[in-house]
């Protein structure tokens, strides 16, 4: 298990476009100012508005903490073209080792949408989920109003499985999501 552990520490997923890797504190400004976007915080439900330093840090922290534990793993998304390998975005899994399986959660800058980059890391991160991780299943929902993320997900091979109403609450709004999955033999079956 102690080897396991250290081949996860880490880990880099690279795709064509994509390098997916450990988030850093020298990421700190650029996820503030993504992050920072309020069209961006109001399609996550964990995104605070505004968004500080203070907040990259946790996220950080928290993301070190869940890949030691084991529990989830969350990358940095950045441009292989990019010789800075700037950060773009973030994407993860959020691991129920009970149940095996896992939900994905991502977001990108807004300069980046539209390009299908979210959709690579994406990809890079089910197959990474599938054949490392080796769930049974992986989930992600998005709020009503993001479509786009939904199309992400279909993209990705992920099969509509429920319309939740009032799921979730930011705010004062309560929020209706629609939840995808996609399971190890649905994507065995795809390949």
């Amino acid at each position: 298990m102690n080897t396991e552990k250290n081949a996860l520490e880490n880990i880099q997923l690279e795709s064509k476009n994509l390098i997916l890797n450990s988030l850093s504190y020298k990421d700190i400004p650029k996820i503030i100012e993504y992050a920072g976007n309020r069209k961006v915080s109001d399609n996550l439900l964990n995104l605070p508005f505004p968004y500080h330093e203070r907040d990259a840090v946790f996220w950080i922290n928290m993301a070190n903490e869940g890949r030691d534990i084991g529990d989830a793993y969350k990358f940095a998304i950045r441009l292989k073209a990019d010789q800075a390998l700037s950060f773009i975005g973030g994407i993860g899994l959020m691991i129920d080792k009970k149940h095996n399986k896992a939900e994905l959660g991502y977001w990108i800058a807004e300069p980046f949408w539209g390009q299908g980059l979210v959709s690579e890391a994406v990809g890079a991160m089910i197959k990474f989920g599938f054949e490392v991780l080796e769930l049974n299943k992986i989930f992600a929902n998005h709020f009503i109003s993001n479509p786009a993320s939904g199309k992400v997900m279909i993209k990705n091979g992920m099969i509509k499985e429920a319309y939740i109403k009032d799921h979730y609450k930011k705010g004062d709004e309560y929020m209706d999501v629609i939840q995808y999955r996609l399971t190890k033999e649905e994507y065995q079956m795809r390949s």
